[in-house]
């Protein structure tokens, strides 16, 4: 039994399907990039870093904030987390409704690394001296959870200080200028891990005031004393750090030996760590005895760097009986002995470095200045207790390390340049001074060069890539590669257009029965030999005024030789051994429909005019989406899995339902078969695509201008934010949609400067809008350039999403119109429909047309409808002229006037026009013959000069063409000529051009409407009409003028011959209402008969029309 098995068929949106960028997989990557295990406990290992590496940089990134709980507004700064600025910092409100179980506050990600298990990790937190966080049991508040690609690892972790080289972890950190002071909350993981999340455990009046977070960390702090000590002293110091040798030094007062001063300070940097200096030996109303050790390297320069902590060890009652406001002062010294400034400790964050059971304590500031020796002096002491006050030891610890550093050069995306042009302007950050230069170039092209400073590229001529480099200041510096002119051979990618090729035996013939069989092709389809042409952008359609029955085919298309589809068809060396997606490329009008579209159509395959019988696949899935104008119009393909091992020689595309009015206009492109087992445009989407991450454009979460709000129906706050920037189009991150959202946003910094060539396309997660719904109407997206408001977008179509309501992804398209880097996506008020929309990602594609050539810079459109106004500058473009010809009465090709803005050689006007075309210019008006001769079209040269009028008898039928500039898209539905490898250069000064002859003027004009006033003679039907009223022409047509009226009747000369030669051009008047039938000559005067047998030789004027007796 025939098996019907296309009654449903797979509707899928396509992103012009076949056109594919060409940059994606080998400039950037494009897979996702393997994360390696990094670790800090054995530098004999591999992937070992000997710091603690600070979470910030454009890898790393605020994961996730608040998990649902109410929360406290307050939320700011969170920028400041993962910046390189280690010192500003985020502020997060505290949770009054955390739970004793765990309340998750934020958590920091880094994209690029992983971490071995035992590792330490935590947060930098700073608070006033004086905030009771400071004083906080932490383990019963705060604790720490390490999670693996978003999957937690272990359990919750309790928080630590963390050890140190003194062997206390108690350090305050004080930041000279400014109130506030530094605290670690540390824990150790238990796994390997890529992300730390903070977790408040409980609520305590203490903790209900905000907490400010500096930056989250992985790893122990590279810490040594400024000691002799040969495990950590200053020769571990010199070693690990590439430095010279250092002496060390002990003195009080100063750096230098102070005169009088008889005591020894070597206890404070000899090998022994355990020995110390007593500063309360000697009774001093004032302060304590002052310390100094100063470092002195070899090589010449200052010992420690800016940012580096330095500190001292000490054992003390007396700190802990200091007053608020008393304490400590540090004071550095420069290599030449030179005091930089004094540094005061409080008296407080004195107190709470100090452990009361050891009495053992720290003082530790962060150097704002490279240095070289430091002092230490208790100056508010005024009761010390002799010989109990010891200071151990100096040490340093060294500032960490950013886990990813890139300066924010945003140079231009790689992508595709079309061969019409051989320049392109490279972008970047203005903020941000570059250096371009020339990387490499494909043999043959060296001539290629780049201005260092403006990104101005020239001399682009051969096709292939182009590797350009911009380097910042500190040797920073990002890749733009242009591939030039590329072509997509269709067949290298699975995919076989079922087209004829120009000049080689027809493979493909159209399915031919009309009824009466089992194959019925409906008769009112309109330019059905469209479907096999190798322009891929002409199409056959239904004709909108005939009705169509049920279970009729549209179109089908066979092979010639009656050879199987799946095999190698005609030399063909291609053959599909396994499952293979069998479809058709259309465009109808997206407006209304819904999942019952699949009901409307339906694909059929024969064999010998058989139905083939057997299991097949239909498909919901989407796999790409476009636009094809404003009027909603979309490309898709329309297709089924047919099982390996199918026979079939015959598609054809039927009507299977009853179609709505916005299916009435139905666009047949062209006929596939493709491999559905192999990556391409047919089974992925985003096929060749460059998807918008970390590692592929350096792409981060803009923080400054996110806004996160609460949203009861998200339920889990904000989660996985890094999933939008990853390599992955498995993650997702939630976004909330609905009412009441409070201008929520989620900005998106490219990495790059996006070109308004190339198109944007959001991948979401199993998104069904429904019925009528517009995902433009639920979100709005918004682009920025330099932190500038470029445009506003919300015509997001999602083919396969909203139209059909697919089961699997969905891929919505913005074309924009203007350059940008950044995008801010903002959830809208709408109507119930649109909840919550799960983002998996971005991806830029390269606006192609469907037979690989690019969308827009490559083409020059002359639209007969509009008036010339094209002012850019074309090399080798493909021009679309759309200019109506009309035929003779007798449905006959004529003769047409025609000026075009551009020169054509003989081969581009036989492209256009078809291979016997004739064309002739105007020489002159000679006793009462317009005379034209003809032009040869022939030979290698420009044979149809611009801004020339000429009249042209085309052989050629014009097809119709879809084209998108600029992010819109427009179909022109037949009367199109398309001529390749054009030149163009503005031509819009002057739109009216006129050739003169003796007594007449032949004009044409680029304007639309043209007028052209009455006693003229114009071109139509095949024959040159002598007009008596004022008229309008459209654009790209010619009109003749006597320059003096003569009233005579004027006849048409080509090349000496009238009326009897070949052109069948007559000079007829036009409307002359004559009841009278006589015959006149040229004078006026009647003849007196009817009969022109009857009359000598000459030229009589005949029912208004030129006759010649011989």
């Amino acid at each position: 039994m025939s098996m019907k098995f296309f009654r449903k068929i797979c509707f899928v949106a396509t992103l012009f399907l076949f056109a594919l960028p060409m940059v994606a997989a080998t400039i950037d990557g494009g897979g996702k990039i393997e994360k390696k295990v990094w670790q800090d406990s054995d530098p004999n290992k591999e992937n070992y870093f000997n710091n603690r590496r600070a979470l910030v940089g454009p890898g790393c990134m605020i994961n996730s904030l608040f998990d649902g709980v109410e929360v406290v507004s307050g939320t700011k700064d969170l920028q400041n987390l993962c910046n390189d600025d280690l010192d500003d910092y985020a502020t997060i409100p505290a949770l009054v409704g955390a739970t004793v179980v765990a309340s998750p506050i934020i958590s920091v990600k880094d994209n690029q690394h992983y971490y071995a298990g035992g590792t330490e990790a935590g947060f930098v937190i700073c608070a006033k001296s004086n905030v009771s966080i400071l004083t906080l049991d932490l383990a019963n508040f705060y604790k720490i959870q390490f999670l693996k690609d978003g999957e937690t690892v272990g359990d919750l972790q309790p928080i630590s200080t963390g050890n140190s080289v003194t062997g206390l972890g108690l350090s305050l950190l004080t930041i000279p200028g400014s109130d506030q002071v530094n605290k670690l909350y540390t824990a150790t993981a238990p796994g390997n891990f890529d992300e730390i999340k903070l977790v408040q455990c409980g609520v305590d009046a203490k903790v209900l005031s905000a907490i400010n977070i500096k930056y989250a960390f992985v790893g122990k702090a590279r810490e040594y004393t400024i000691t002799n000590n040969k495990e950590n002293g200053i020769s571990k110091y010199a070693e690990e750090q590439g430095r010279k040798t250092f002496t060390l030094d002990a003195q009080g007062l100063k750096p230098t030996h102070t005169f009088g001063d008889l005591l020894n300070y070597d206890n404070l940097i000899d090998e022994d760590l355990k020995n110390s200096f007593t500063v309360s030996a000697v009774l001093k109303v004032g302060s304590s005895l002052p310390v100094t050790v100063v470092a002195k390297p070899s090589d010449g320069k200052e010992a420690f760097p800016a940012g580096t902590e330095v500190g001292f060890k000490y054992n003390s009652t007396t700190v802990l009986d200091l007053a608020v406001g008393d304490g400590a002062t540090l004071v550095l010294f420069d290599k030449d002995n030179k005091e930089i400034d004094s540094y005061p400790i409080s008296g407080k964050v004195l107190g709470l470095n100090v452990i009361k059971a050891s009495k053992d304590g720290e003082v530790v500031l962060r150097a704002p200045k490279d240095f070289s020796a430091v002092k230490l002096v208790f100056p508010g002491v005024l009761d010390l207790k002799l010989g109990a006050d010891k200071v151990n030891y100096a040490f340093v610890r060294m500032a960490p390390d950013a886990a990813s550093h890139h300066c924010p050069i945003n140079a231009t995306s790689s992508r595709d340049v079309s061969g019409s042009v051989n320049q392109f302007q490279l972008q970047h950050n203005k903020n941000v001074e570059v250096k371009w230069t020339v990387q490499s170039y494909p043999e043959g092209a060296a001539d290629v060069e780049v201005v260092p400073t403006s990104g101005l590229v020239s001399n682009l001529s051969l096709p292939g890539k182009y590797v350009f480099r911009a380097t910042a200041a500190d040797g920073c510096y990002e890749e733009t590669t242009l591939n030039y002119a590329p072509t997509y051979i269709p067949e290298e990618h699975g995919v076989d257009i079922l087209v004829n090729k120009e000049g080689e035996k027809p493979k493909y013939v159209l399915s031919d029965k009309f009824g009466g069989s089992l194959i019925q092709i409906f008769d009112g389809i309109m330019n059905r030999s469209a479907i096999l042409t190798p322009s891929l952008n002409d199409f056959t359609y239904r004709d909108p005024g005939v009705s169509l029955v049920d279970n009729v085919g549209l179109v089908g298309i066979k092979t010639a030789d009656g050879s199987n589809f799946a095999d190698g068809l005609n030399g063909n060396t291609r053959a599909f051994n396994g499952k293979m997606k069998v479809g058709f490329v259309v465009s109808a009008k997206a407006t209304g429909l819904d999942a019952n579209v699949l009901n409307l159509y339906n694909i059929k395959l024969y064999n010998k005019g058989k139905e083939v019988t057997g299991d097949v696949t239909t498909h919901w899935d989407a796999i790409s989406a476009g636009l094809i104008g404003k009027e909603e119009t979309r490309k898709m393909c329309l297709n089924v899995e047919v099982p390996a091992g199918c026979v079939f020689d015959e598609v054809v595309l039927y009507r299977s339902g009853v179609l709505s009015a916005d299916l009435s206009q139905l666009n047949i492109y062209y006929a596939y078969v493709a491999d559905a087992e192999a990556d391409n445009a047919t089974t992925n989407p985003i096929y060749g695509a460059q998807v918008v991450s970390t590692n592929n454009t350096n792409a981060s979460i803009d923080f400054a201008n996110t806004k996160m709000v609460q949203v009861a129906n998200i339920g889990n706050g904000y989660n996985e934010l890094s999933n939008l920037i990853d390599d992955s189009m498995d993650t997702y991150l939630t976004l909330p949609l609905g009412v009441n959202l409070g201008g929520a946003t989620i900005s998106v910094n490219m990495g790059k400067v996006i070109d308004k060539g190339q198109q944007l396309v959001m991948v979401t997660r199993k998104l069904a809008l429904g019925l009528g719904v517009s995902l433009g109407e639920g979100l709005k997206l918004t682009t920025y350039l330099n932190n500038e408001k470029q445009e506003e977008l919300t015509n997001w179509k999602v083919l396969g999403a909203d139209v059909i309501g697919s089961k699997g992804d969905s891929y919505a398209v913005l074309n924009p119109t203007k350059s940008f880097d950044q995008v801010r996506i903002t959830p809208v008020d709408v109507v119930s429909a649109l909840k919550n929309i799960q983002i998996k990602g971005f991806a830029l594609r390269t606006d192609m047309n469907d037979d690989g050539t690019l969308n827009g810079d490559d083409l020059l459109v002359l639209d007969e409808d509009k008036t010339l106004t094209v002012t850019k500058s074309y090399k080798n473009a493909r021009m679309l002229l759309h200019r109506t010809f009309t035929k003779s009465n007798v449905g006959a090709k004529g003769w047409n006037s025609i000026i075009l803005p551009v020169d054509m050689t003989a081969a581009q006007v036989k492209q256009a026009f078809g291979d016997g075309v004739q064309m002739a210019k105007f020489d002159c008006l000679e006793n009462n013959w317009i005379k034209f001769s003809t032009v040869v079209v022939a030979g290698e040269d420009v044979v149809l000069h611009r801004n020339t009028p000429y009249i042209i008898y085309p052989t050629k039928e014009p097809g119709n063409y879809s084209y998108t500039i600029g992010g819109v898209t427009k179909i022109f539905d037949d009367h199109v000529y398309v001529a390749n490898g054009i030149n163009y250069d503005d031509q819009t000064s002057n739109l009216t051009h006129t050739v003169n002859g003796t007594g007449m003027t032949y004009t044409g004009s680029y304007s639309n409407p043209t007028a052209v006033s009455k006693n003229s003679y114009m071109f139509s039907k095949g024959n040159l009409v002598h007009t008596n009223k004022d008229h309008t022409v459209k654009a790209y047509r010619c009109w003749l003028k006597e320059d003096a009226p003569s009233g005579k009747m004027l006849m048409f000369s080509l090349d000496g011959n009238g009326l009897d030669g070949t052109t069948g051009i007559q000079v007829i008047e036009e409307n002359k209402q004559n009841t009278n039938t006589g015959i006149y000559n040229l004078g006026g005067v009647r003849m007196n008969t009817n009969n022109v047998d009857k009359l000598p030789k000459g030229v009589y004027v005949v029912n208004n029309k030129v006759v010649v007796k011989k």
